[in-house]
């Protein structure tokens, strides 16, 4: 037997080509997808070498170094106790609707040009102990300080002064260091659904999607191209943009089941698709190299669905600042939300807090 083949057997052990829609807003659907295969799907690639090379290879890497920065300007990095090992990853997703690829190692400069935004903001955070995840999902309308510009929403950021005044303003916000920033394309969205043969979602009622498609009631399956119809649509859905917000969510727990329950991780067929639609579709700093993603990889082997938490980010409500529609964060809980991950304990925040929780179906 080959080399490779003996690598990819191996990924029994542990462990259709995209179509390339352009929706800016959607992106945000991926970042959270994404961020979970981080901590799961990675950690099946980074058993098998050949395969990490493989795709690592397929990575951009972002030309403009976020973390560049003197260490007076940024905050602490903990160096002590159990938040020393936990790791803050930024992940963002662009709200432009280039016809040219913007990430992946093949992507051109269109990340590099201004008028970029990030239309969608998340922290995850790897405990120390990497028994648990968490996913926090900053909304992009957030009326923030951006270092240098004052104050606006948080999506501007990006456009006003690229990686590092992202990370700055993300900082600044929340007095956490981040330890490493990734840029997450959606086109491989259809592609990764897909590949795991579609998900169940259960639908209350007879909804639409929002090319006017109707789904439901009851559990419904969805292919790649159906669950991007579904999770786009606000107009018709209660409550708008937060209802499609609860939308993704339902989605995003169905593909987590699925790839975690169906034998997926220890198909070589099936993980070779999933990590080739997300890999060509991410670009990261230069220092969250292949070895460092394989390390992390490794140490989170254990982790199961019930171990990743995903929340937003708490807020007092929506407001209009002159013309603009922008969301308040709620400072008191924020402050502790942030302390929290700090202190690697986020645990503790949510048996006071809690998290965004979705139960039953959605509309």
């Amino acid at each position: 037997m080959a080399e490779d083949d003996r690598t990819l057997t191996s990924l029994t052990l542990n462990a259709e080509e995209s179509q390339k829609p352009r929706r800016g807003r959607l992106r945000r659907v991926l970042i959270i997808l994404s961020s979970l295969l981080l901590v799961l799907v990675l950690a099946v690639a980074g058993s098998a070498l050949y395969l990490n090379q493989r795709f690592t290879s397929q990575i951009g890497t972002l030309a403009d170094d976020p973390f560049d920065v003197p260490a007076a300007d940024r905050p602490d990095k903990v160096t002590t106790g159990k938040a020393a090992e936990a790791v803050n990853i930024l992940l963002a997703g662009s709200d432009s609707m280039s016809d040219e690829q913007t990430t992946g190692a093949g992507a051109g400069s269109a990340w590099e040009r201004t008028g970029q935004r990030t239309d969608s903001i998340m922290i995850v955070h790897l405990a120390g102990d990497r028994k648990s995840a968490t996913v926090m999902s900053i909304p992009r309308d957030s009326w923030v300080e951006i270092p240098g510009r004052g104050m606006n929403k948080i999506n501007a950021a990006y456009s006003f002064g690229g990686p590092k005044l992202f990370v700055a303003t993300v900082e600044k916000l929340t007095n956490v260091r981040i330890d490493h920033l990734a840029f997450i394309d959606w086109d491989g969205f259809i592609g990764l659904t897909d590949a795991l043969g579609g998900v169940d979602i259960a639908v209350a009622g007879s909804v639409q999607g929002v090319s006017g498609k109707g789904f439901g009631p009851g559990v419904t399956h969805f292919n790649g191209v159906d669950a991007l119809d579904f999770v786009r649509e606000r107009k018709s859905v209660p409550g708008g943009d937060f209802g499609r917000q609860k939308r993704q969510q339902a989605f995003l727990r169905a593909l987590m089941t699925k790839l975690m329950d169906s034998g997926a991780l220890k198909n070589p067929v099936k993980l070779v698709k999933v990590l080739d639609a997300l890999t060509t579709n991410l670009s990261v700093d230069a220092g969250f190299t292949g070895g460092k993603m394989r390390g992390i990889g490794v140490d989170v082997t254990g982790l199961k669905r019930s171990d990743v938490t995903f929340m937003s980010v708490p807020n007092a409500g929506t407001d209009m600042i002159g013309s603009q529609s922008v969301v308040l964060l709620d400072k008191s809980k924020c402050d502790q939300l942030w302390k929290a991950v700090r202190d690697d304990d986020i645990g503790k925040y949510l048996e006071v807090y809690g998290a965004d929780t979705l139960a039953g179906s959605v509309s």
